[in-house]
């Protein structure tokens, strides 16, 4: 039997509009743990149809949200206090993906990842903190290994992923005294859509390669042998969101099969 450590909690889950990504794989769990389960993501995006397929449907809720128009943020959360309440956690697992030599990544580029990946996470976070300074509340911010260890053709990406997990660490000090938890979840090499459109094209091949890891890119392999799924992903997610990690926080968490051990 599944535990039910979310029945009448209210859970935020921004990013969560695609399918086979981690944020909506997320939702699914806690959905199926009891939660009331606020999706929020790009107009455009499937948030809407998506709310729909999670369990007690009618109980959830879909919401657009542009995490680097501020102004979008305060309007999708005033929504949602209007239709749930409190908001009792939340996961921010919104982000893009540039990739491109150090040489080749254009100003463009980069402000676009830092608006997303770093901007968008502060936008979200601080105006949910704020909400939860009443009663306390768990945030779990999704960052990436590529933002601990250093990575070919990711410069703007992982100094964005390294960003977020410092801003984490700051976070959780200050927030600490208002029962706020706060930690990151950093996935390694995972079989979202996101992922695998940009890394391998879905590719047997290439995915191989990601396993194995490249000597001439200074890329390691997976020592457990496989990609992770989004549900792994997820599992790590809900556990951080949940009372029983109410005594951790300001901690990066890796689940990347082995890719990096530090």
């Amino acid at each position: 039997m599944i535990n039910q450590l979310f029945v009448g909690k209210t859970v935020l889950v921004v990013g969560a509009g695609r399918a086979g990504n981690i944020g909506f794989a997320t939702a699914q769990r806690l959905a199926e743990q009891g939660a009331t389960v606020a999706l929020a993501d790009l107009p455009g995006s499937q948030v809407k149809e998506l709310a729909a397929c999670l369990p007690g449907s009618p109980s959830h809720s879909a919401h657009t949200m542009d995490v680097a128009d501020r102004l979008s943020v305060q309007d999708a959360l005033a929504g949602i206090a209007r239709q749930h309440g409190y908001i009792d956690a939340a996961l921010i697992a919104s982000g893009i993906l540039k990739t491109g030599m150090f040489l080749d990544i254009t100003p463009q580029q980069w402000d676009q990842t830092f608006a997303v990946n770093c901007t968008g996470v502060f936008n979200v976070a601080q105006l949910v903190a704020r909400a939860m300074v009443a009663r306390g509340g768990r945030i779990v911010v999704v960052s990436s290994n590529a933002g601990r260890v250093p990575r070919m053709t990711t410069s703007a990406y992982g100094a964005s992923k390294a960003a977020i997990i410092h801003l984490v660490h700051c976070m959780a000090l200050e927030l600490a005294r208002h029962g706020i938890t706060v930690n990151a979840l950093c996935p390694g090499s995972t079989a979202t859509s996101m992922a695998i459109d940009t890394k391998s094209g879905g590719d047997p091949d290439k995915i191989n390669n990601l396993i194995k890891g490249s000597l001439e890119e200074w890329r390691t392999g997976i020592p457990l042998g496989r990609l992770a799924a989004p549900d792994d992903q997820a599992a790590a997610a809900t556990f951080l969101l949940s009372d029983d990690a109410r005594h951790i926080t300001g901690q990066s968490l890796c689940v990347d099969g082995g890719q990096t051990f530090f």
